[in-house]
């Protein structure tokens, strides 16, 4: 039509040049749309400001802020003045890419060039800082816009509420609401939706159920965002009940929460160890058509991980697999570490080659998983060839590789070899904790090696990295090991100082020693722990080497029949207390590995 146009001798005008640069503009052709504004201007035609803004629309849109920004300039050179909608253009574009400098640069210029912001402006300006979380910036600019004469409207609040989100903050949001009702401005569905994701966020479920009842009060009705948001609030907050509640209002509306939702509920759930919940959770999001990512997965595996259950982990490993979900290192390793709490060494090692397979490189959680499972096994010797490969591999050993190592040696008798571990260990730069001592504190107390028990606690004291727990296991494993060799001394003064440092002395402590006494014909003795052990509110034996039964005995053959009754009087009192309290205690005899 142009052709014709020079055909017929009719001089094309700016309203024709300017339908030939929108048409390009609208193709994204902008390099043909720039030829024309310049054939344009060869002419004689002035370019109008449509002529500029088409072109800086489109390169705004395509998210070339340099390029639109080159355009305004090229615009002002040539002496046509930019418009607000210009300006408007190339500020949706800097909110989009992230460019608050830039947005903040052309916005400033506007002003100075005397073109005053319009609602839009500022709105965008308003995005910008939202993006960012920068609740100042925001309700900073509310504050100019009132200056400048311009109302905020709905979308002016709600995009500032979106700024309170980062940051969390419930109560900025609701002052917000406050000035927004104040200035006539009525909150609608998405302002409510705004307040609600601020408190998921900040994990307060009782302030996002606020808001929508007050939401759902208004008749607006809440929309699958308000209800997701309150869902993942109370899943945050681990109040999976309210969750649940909220759930059931969804589905009476035929609605199903967000994927964002789901996944605040399945991390949730596997923080309880909710195995039933999980899965009813998966089958939700598969009728729901939601993807369910490997984030999700590897929460449901290491749960069924955690519990020791490997068919289960298993299971959901295969349906991620085969539902085309990417597994990662932590998909496997969460499978390796179920097969190690089963002890099943030979489907953990299985799971380490398929992930050869399948080209995904062990880590150092997938080499402990499989460590633990040959200590838990009692193997040595396979444990330390795990070992091997795993620096072979250029994967770094780390504190829980070495208790496995320390423990797997200790299953298999191999004390010195416990030993030689640790002291490894701590050349390779590694600090041994409580677990690593106490391993070998007590596999020594049971090979009856009271010096080498002992010298480890005493090197485990001076290292000062005793827990409560290994302390206290390891005070009872020393304690026990004197008693057993016959030297009351050296048990009677470990005892003592697990009771001055308050560690939590069990049974098998307190009659060790006492049937120490009662070998050197103390029952005195004996029978005085025996009331510390009533004091401190443990079952007190009836039976054994320096039971109450033991000590009384010991009294009766002195021919001090009323002592032995006394004796058997206050263990039966005792246990009769503690039976009613909550049961026969027993403190300090658990070894840290037994929890692993």
């Amino acid at each position: 039509w142009l052709e014709r146009m020079h055909s017929a001798r009719v001089s094309p005008n700016a309203i024709c040049f300017n339908a030939l640069i929108h048409a390009c503009a609208k193709a994204d052709d902008t390099d043909r749309a720039a030829h024309w504004l310049d054939h344009m201007e060869k002419h004689g035609v002035q370019p109008t400001v449509t002529s500029y803004s088409t072109i800086i629309d489109r390169l705004s849109k395509n998210g070339d802020v340099i390029a639109a920004q080159q355009w305004l300039t090229r615009m002002m050179e040539a002496g046509i003045a930019a418009d607000v909608v210009t300006y408007n253009m190339i500020l949706g574009a800097c909110g989009k890419a992230g460019h608050v400098v830039t947005a903040q640069a052309l916005f400033n210029q506007m002003r100075e060039r005397g073109i005053m912001p319009n609602v839009v402006a500022f709105n965008l300006m308003l995005n910008i800082h939202a993006r960012l979380g920068d609740t100042a910036a925001a309700v900073r600019l509310l504050g100019e816009m009132r200056q400048a004469g311009i109302s905020a409207d709905q979308v002016s609040f709600n995009t500032a509420f979106k700024s309170f989100v980062k940051s969390a903050d419930v109560m900025g949001a609701s002052t917000l609401v406050r000035e927004m009702m104040a200035h006539g401005v009525a909150p609608d569905a998405g302002s409510y939706t705004a307040i609600i994701a601020v408190c998921a966020r900040a994990k307060n479920s009782e302030a996002a159920e606020s808001w929508l009842k007050r939401l759902l009060a208004d008749g607006l009705g809440a929309d699958v965002s308000a209800y997701s948001a309150t869902i993942q609030a109370c899943a945050q907050a681990g109040d999976l009940a309210r969750a649940d509640h909220w759930l059931t209002r969804m589905d009476a509306f035929d609605l199903w929460p967000s994927a964002g939702a789901f996944c605040s509920l399945v991390h949730a759930a596997a923080k309880k160890n909710d195995t039933r919940r999980l899965e009813n959770l998966f089958k939700r999001m598969d009728d729901a058509k939601v993807e369910t990512t490997t984030p999700m997965y590897n929460a449901l595996i290491s749960t069924f991980a955690r519990r020791g259950d490997i068919d289960g982990a298993e299971k959901w490993l295969k349906q991620m697999l085969e539902t085309g979900t990417a597994a990662d290192v932590a998909s496997y390793s969460a499978v390796i570490h179920a097969c190690a709490k089963s002890s099943d060494l030979q489907r953990a090692e299985g799971w380490v080659r398929k992930m050869d397979e399948v080209g995904i490189d062990p880590n150092v959680v997938t080499y402990n998983s499989v460590i633990n499972a040959c200590a838990r096994c009692g193997e040595s010797v396979r444990a330390e060839s795990w070992f091997k490969q795993m620096k072979c591999r250029g994967v770094s050993p780390g504190l829980l590789t070495y208790n496995s190592l320390i423990n797997a040696a200790v299953k298999a008798g191999e004390r010195t070899k416990a030993e030689n571990w640790l002291t490894d260990m701590k050349q390779q730069g590694i600090e041994p904790d409580g677990v690593s001592y106490s391993t070998v504190i007590h596999a020594w107390a049971r090979a009856h090696d009271a010096p080498r028990a002992e010298h480890w606690f005493r090197e485990l004291l001076q290292a000062g990295a005793a827990t409560k727990q290994t302390s206290s296991f390891s005070y009872n494993s020393v304690c026990q090991v004197w008693a057993r060799a016959g030297d009351v001394s050296r048990a009677t003064s470990w005892l003592q100082e697990a009771l001055d440092a308050r560690a939590e002395v069990n049974t098998n402590s307190f009659t060790a020693v006492a049937g120490c006494h009662l070998k050197l014909d103390q029952p005195e003795e004996a029978e005085r722990l025996l009331q510390r052990m009533q004091q401190d509110g443990l079952e007190v034996p009836l039976s054994g080497v320096g039971g109450a039964e033991a000590i009384a005995a010991a009294w009766a053959q002195k021919g001090n029949q009323k002592r032995a009754n006394a004796v058997r009087a206050m263990a039966k009192d005792s246990n009769d207390v503690s039976t009613a309290r909550s049961g026969p205690r027993s403190r300090g005899g658990k070894h840290p590995w037994s929890s692993n």
